[in-house]
């Protein structure tokens, strides 16, 4: 009588690349919300591109038997710890650096193992920074740390290294001592090219009138960001958003009858003052403090915050025109 199979290998192996593909996508997602986040806060872009991808299953049983292992699932996911692979393109080394670091501080990232090969070139001249990190992939039943590997590059090192793969590769591995020399001396430009490029865009960095305003606002929107940031997880009843509206309405009311006292007070000054004009229609008062642009916008707001009149100013003059766009 035939046994019933409860283990197979090919399902394991489908299992498998479930999780590398779904490590992908996490570490992916991640690199694009860190990108996202320096081009609106510093309008700079570190990352010029990101690629992935899962080794194939030729690649994984080579490197295998390259190590005298058994091709199995168990052996694949022991020792193969590029399955997952992401590759990030950087314009300059420091950016290199900085997006490792960004990398190393995620909360639920964990990291492995390091390869600073910039600082310590392989022999052939390759230059890259590698990293082997574990991301947590979340299951119906269970929770996984599965590898991904990093390979951080300027554009410079990745013109070399494909090139360099691509002519290994037509000679099979063994490319006459020549070539090999001239590939050197290659790998030692793109260093110098790297190192020179780093230099001038830190002293054009110098002479930028914008770069203490800069900092200025980055620091401003520290401020403000650090005043909402716990308002991102939270939910607030509907009993605390009637309150809230309720104190809204007290400040408009209490807003508007200063406004109001006020505008009585100039309209009496300027008709004793003969400053009222004459031909001034009811509507082009209505039209009076609307913002004609983005800039009186903003200028406005920031006038309305001095007076603490900013609720009045959203009110009337961004929701009505959003309700008239309607």
């Amino acid at each position: 009588m035939d046994l019933p199979i409860f283990y197979s290998e090919e399902d394991e192996w489908k299992k498998v690349m479930l999780m590398y593909d779904s490590a992908l996508r996490e570490v992916s997602t991640k690199l694009e919300i860190l990108n996202n986040e320096f081009k609106l806060n510093h309008q700079y872009n570190p990352i010029e591109h990101i690629t992935s991808r899962l080794k194939s299953p030729q690649s994984i049983a080579k490197k295998l038997q390259h190590n005298n292992r058994e091709i199995t699932v168990e052996n694949i996911v022991k020792y193969i710890n590029d399955v997952a692979g992401i590759r990030i393109i950087c314009s300059f080394t420091s950016d290199i650096y900085r997006i490792a670091d960004l990398i190393a501080a995620q909360s639920d990232v964990n990291v492995l193992k390091v390869k600073d090969y910039i600082t310590c070139p392989k022999p052939n001249g390759y230059t890259s920074y590698h990293m082997i990190i574990s991301v947590p992939i979340f299951l119906s039943d269970t929770m996984l740390n599965v590898k991904v590997e990093i390979q951080i590059r300027t554009i410079a090192m990745d013109f070399w290294a494909s090139l360099e793969h691509k002519i290994y590769y037509k000679f099979e591995g063994n490319a006459p001592e020549r070539i090999r020399k001239e590939l050197k001396e290659c790998a030692e430009i793109v260093s110098f090219l790297d190192h020179k490029m780093l230099s001038l865009n830190e002293e054009i960095k110098l002479y930028n009138p914008d770069s203490e305003l800069e900092h200025y606002r980055e620091v401003l929107s520290e401020s403000f960001q650090s005043t909402i940031r716990e308002s991102y997880g939270t939910i607030i009843e509907e009993e605390e958003i009637v309150q809230v509206v309720k104190e809204v309405k007290i400040v408009e009311e209490s807003a508007d009858t200063e406004e109001s006292s006020k505008q009585q007070e100039e309209s009496l000054n300027s008709k004793q003052d003969g400053w009222q004009e004459e031909g001034q229609t009811e509507e082009q008062e209505k039209k009076q403090g609307r913002p004609e642009s983005l800039a009186d916008a903003l200028e406005m707001v920031e006038e309305a915050k001095e007076k603490n009149k900013f609720f009045r100013f959203f009110k009337r003059n961004i929701i009505n025109e959003e309700m008239d766009k309607m």
